[in-house]
């Protein structure tokens, strides 16, 4: 076998053989000392051969999300290799423990550790203890189950085995496995989640640690690692995420499916992720390296073109890299890539400008990743020496595409933020113009922007009338301030509470509160605990019916006071909390007049999801003020309705009261 320092100088002169190509990127990437101190490692060219020799097993490697820290990961897959020379006959141990060795590279996890990861798997699909899936897996999904979850002694294998053998479910509910642990603020002791003794006192009296936490309980964190680990101890791609104030994790139900779990909002920050950590970044992940086909097409010319850069061929280099983004335009490693060599040539702007252009055709859908690299890597290249007027329509290229949310919800409001910061102060009003003249009309973007301007401006500031009023005539509106207002509530409100957007419907529901004047709250006996519904978000059956004022719905939550109205028929009015909560009682205002009746017998429910609903009481007779008392039992959700199958409501109050359980 010729040595691969010689094979890296020979492969841009023609001598490339699969196998010669792969492993001179390995070197690339290594560079010429780690590989070096690889090949004084003992065993080591027996490894390399066999590496070689398996193009399959070298793609699992090197096209299956990023490889950090190259040297690490090979030494230790050659670990892997060197205690069981026959790994690689064997394809799912082989990509589990290339998956495990990608993963050492990207964690600071010890040695044993991920060594006894490996063999848990390894043996326990032996054994046939895993979920059907597992054997299925492609190695960058195995990368979830070799990451573990954020807290690692839920991933050692003692606790797997524990979580393997007691929750064993159908794939698609381990999103409702974190509810195993109940959600106790305080253990037996009475000492807080938030201090060191919540847990101390137990460790080591259960037979692992995740039956210590299904015992004593547990705030989110615990639910939500618990919930991740379990799914991962049988095999099932998981990861656990924060969110603001909260911890969550997500499943993938099914080949395609990453559900969140435990999960109020979407600003996820997921603790395993190849580039970016937000859930968008998790959907380009899927979408990219599902399509294995064309990652292995993409990243054969990347290879090609790094291996032309080093003969010196710039030229050919770049046009390389423009074909593999061709072939695979989801492939953010690769965009990163090209940037990075566009920085490394000292390329110039009209060269940054075709950059841009393939960016936003080739990745275009994926809307954060795609600003993600605009705003870090091409705009500071484009921008130098533009007027303000030059930047705002470069910057109008990217918003025209603005559709969808493509890979989920994403901080769109801190990218026209960026923008304005980035033009001068006497052009932020048409650029703000401009921007709502292309998104006001999306059901996605139109609320988030409205929302985003609510935030800048006021109907009281100088700006209100020429920008908010001005953008929403130009949609056929009112230029009237309030008649502006009151359109928006109407189509913003319902379209908030469809998608569980509970800061838009918040934020626009406040200042649409000014379209009514405050009702009395005479009658209306509090329960103990929080006014919860009053930051939550209102969603009535039956929208757009001749009888509801959806600009009224955010007063219905709190003692403003509101209105709403279903269609006829079946029909809800639910509150969605911005917390899981336990429930101390809710205080439901009726409507006067003579149809007050139509709310007796209506059922009361609560849900934690939204989907799965529990009865817990009914509203009985006809009264203009109901209280229902929860106060002595464990109610606790983050949904709460009535519900009627025979004819419409309609409220002037949902006021839910209770404690925040995260």
């Amino acid at each position: 076998m010729r040595t691969h320092l010689l094979l890296a100088l020979l492969v841009p002169l023609g001598i490339d053989s699969e196998g010669e190509r792969l492993m001179a990127d390995l070197h690339r990437q290594c560079g010429p000392t780690s590989w070096s101190n690889l090949q004084g490692i003992e065993g080591w060219e027996g490894f390399a051969s066999a590496l070689e020799r398996d193009g399959t097993w070298l793609r699992e490697l090197l096209d299956s999300g990023p490889v950090r820290q190259p040297e690490r990961v090979l030494m230790f897959l050659h670990d892997l290799w060197q205690a069981d020379p026959d790994l690689h006959h064997r394809p799912i141990d082989r990509s589990m423990a290339t998956a495990c060795a990608l993963a050492f590279g990207m964690n600071n996890v010890k040695t044993e550790v991920m060594r006894a990861r490996f063999d848990y798997y390894r043996d326990s699909h032996a054994a046939g203890l895993l979920n059907a899936c597992y054997a299925g897996l492609s190695t960058w999904e195995r990368r979830f189950l070799a990451r573990g979850s954020q807290w690692g002694f839920l991933s050692e294998a003692e606790s797997l085995t524990f979580l393997r053998d007691t929750i064993t479910w159908p794939r698609a509910q381990y999103t409702r496995a974190c509810w195993q642990a109940p959600y106790r603020s305080f253990n037996c002791l009475g000492d807080t989640v938030q201090g060191p003794e919540y847990y101390r006192p137990f460790r080591g009296s259960f037979a692992a640690a995740p039956q210590m936490v299904i015992t004593v309980g547990g705030v989110c964190g615990a639910l939500s690692n618990l919930g991740a680990s379990a799914a991962m101890a049988n095999g099932i791609p998981a990861a656990t995420m924060g969110e603001p104030g909260h911890c969550a994790y997500t499943v993938k139900v099914d080949e395609k499916t990453w559900q969140p779990a435990y999960s109020l909002s979407w600003k996820r920050s997921l603790h395993t992720s190849f580039y970016s950590n937000s859930w968008p970044g998790l959907m380009l992940t899927e979408a990219c390296y599902s399509d294995s086909a064309a990652m292995a097409k993409s990243g054969d010319l990347a290879r090609r073109a790094h291996a032309k850069e080093a003969a010196g061929d710039i030229e050919r280099a770049d046009w390389l890299w423009g074909q593999a983004l061709k072939a695979h335009g989801l492939n953010l490693d690769l965009w990163e890539q090209w940037a990075t060599f566009g920085e490394r040539t000292n390329q110039g702007p009209q060269w940054w400008r075709t950059f841009h252009d393939a960016l936003l055709l080739g990745l275009g859908e994926h809307e954060e990743p795609t600003w993600s690299v605009l705003s870090r890597r091409v705009y500071p290249k484009l921008i130098k020496g533009l007027d303000a007027s030059s930047r705002s329509r470069l910057f109008m290229d990217w918003v025209r595409r603005l559709k969808t949310w493509g890979g989920g919800r994403w901080n769109v409001e801190g990218a026209w933020a960026w923008m304005l910061k980035e033009v001068a102060i006497d052009q932020h009003a048409q650029l703000v113009r401009d921007i709502g003249g292309e998104v006001l009309s999306s059901s996605d973007f139109g609320p988030a922007y409205v929302s985003w301007l609510l935030t800048r401006y006021t109907p009281e500031s100088p700006e209100w009338d020429s920008i908010l009023a001005g953008v929403l005539k130009a949609s056929g509106a009112s230029d009237e301030a309030h008649a502006a207002l009151r359109q928006l509530a109407r189509k913003a409100l319902p379209d908030a509470a469809e998608r569980g957007d509970v800061g838009t419907f918040q934020t626009i529901g406040k200042a649409a509160a000014r379209l009514s004047q405050p009702q009395s709250m005479e009658g209306l006996e509090p329960f103990e605990g929080e006014l919860l519904s009053a930051g939550g978000l209102l969603h009535v059956s039956g929208r757009g019916n001749r009888w509801d004022s959806p600009e009224h719905h955010w007063g219905v939550l709190g003692e403003h006071g509101g209105a709403c109205h279903t269609d006829n028929g079946a029909s809800f009015i639910a509150v969605r909390l911005a917390h899981h909560a336990r429930l101390t009682g809710l205080v439901i205002q009726n409507r006067k007049g003579g149809n007050m009746w139509r709310a007796g017998g209506s059922r009361i429910e609560i849900s934690a999801d939204g989907k799965e609903w529990q009865q817990i009481g009914t509203l009985q007779g006809t009264k203009p003020i109901y209280r229902v008392d929860l106060t002595e039992t464990d109610h606790s959700g983050i949904w709460v309705r009535i519900v009627k199958d025979t004819n419409c409501l309609h409220l002037r109050r949902f006021l839910v009261y209770g404690q925040k359980r995260s």
